[in-house]
């Protein structure tokens, strides 16, 4: 009985050097974009280290990241090959089976915690406009080099540089300041007035873009913010040939525009910041104006008046960099003489 058992059983050998080999262990959502997608690309990055924050590798999928992280094993876990001892001869040959690698960790993946728009509020320099004139600091850095250096899928690389109004030129990307913003939507504002564009139903996104283009403001900056606002934005950073503004999206951006403007003024009443906003609105939105639309971003300081709740924006705030000077805002004057005719 024991020579039969001992036939009958399978040689184990340990080879005498050991091959490299790290076990990943993949959560339930990797593999089924594996199984359904074995063409889809997977990349690892990481963050630059700091003395303050460790710096985890990063397993990046189109849409999600995870942090990778190295966990010891409490048992001895061996890698094993079929092993052949005669392969010249198949008439002896016999099988063995062979350990080739002994793995005392795994490599976990846990979902990464970090956000994109906090990198690229880091990395990425504010565009400003001080006494009339674009403040800037050229970084040479692309959007997909950006990209590369941010420890996140493209997905959320892309929902950040969307949600900051983030645009490219002259090979740097930057993000618009407060102030910027709120004039730039004067100028789509007021130019979609003057030319008869109606921004609550689909118009041709260049024909827009180059009216507030004569402003003086980037192209990719009037195209950014044009996106931004759009109903339906796909998360794509290039230009659609038809956009259609969403007025859940406008009305608060417009309101929130306001009162960053008007942060340094304790007593700014609440009647005119209605007032403001409701003219700051194509015309079939004045109506829409209401405290409700902004509800939580917003302090009552008194029964008059009205101011920005701390950290409510999420936007750029400002700094001194080299400046270059804007032309005339000529499409604001166009509208004016239309409103008096």
């Amino acid at each position: 009985m024991a020579t039969r058992q001992q036939q009958s059983g399978v040689p184990v050998f340990i080879a005498h050097q050991f091959q490299q080999f790290r076990l990943l262990e993949l959560p339930p959502d990797i593999v089924d974009l594996i199984e359904t997608s074995p063409l889809q690309h997977l990349s690892i990055k990481s963050s630059p280290p700091s003395n303050s924050k460790l710096a985890y590798a990063v397993l990046c999928t189109p849409t999600a990241s995870f942090q990778l992280r190295q966990v010891q094993t409490s048992n001895s876990l061996y890698l094993l090959q079929n092993h052949n001892n005669h392969p010249s001869s198949s008439s002896s040959s016999s099988s063995t089976t062979r350990a080739i690698a002994a793995c005392t960790t795994t490599l976990e993946l846990h979902p990464q915690p970090e956000d994109a728009v906090s990198h690229m509020n880091k990395l990425v320099p504010v565009y400003n406009l001080v006494h009339g004139q674009v403040d800037l600091e050229e970084n040479h850095i692309s959007k997909t080099s950006l990209f590369a250096d941010i420890p996140l899928s493209d997905k959320q690389c892309e929902d950040a540089w969307n949600y900051l109004v983030a645009f490219e030129i002259f090979g740097s990307s930057y993000r618009p300041s407060a102030k910027v913003l709120a004039q730039t939507w004067k100028s789509i504002n007021a130019a979609a007035a003057a030319e008869g564009i109606k921004l609550d139903t689909h118009f041709l996104t260049n024909d827009l873009i180059n009216l507030v283009t004569e402003e003086g403001y980037p192209a990719p900056l009037a195209a950014a913010l044009t996106r931004h606002l759009s109903v339906a934005d796909s998360g794509s950073s290039g230009i659609n040939e038809w956009s259609c503004l969403d007025r859940e999206k406008v009305l608060p951006f417009v309101a929130m525009r306001l009162l960053e403007e008007n942060e340094a003024h304790p007593d700014y009443l609440t009647a005119d910041f209605l007032d403001a906003w409701r003219d700051s609105l194509p015309e079939i939105w004045r109506q829409d104006a209401e405290l409700s639309a902004i509800q939580g971003k917003y302090e009552l300081p008194s029964s008059t008046t009205i101011r920005l709740k701390p950290n409510a924006s999420g936007l750029a705030n400002t700094k001194s960099v080299p400046s270059q000077t804007l032309t005339s805002r000529k499409w604001h004057d166009k509208f004016a003489k239309t409103r008096k005719r």
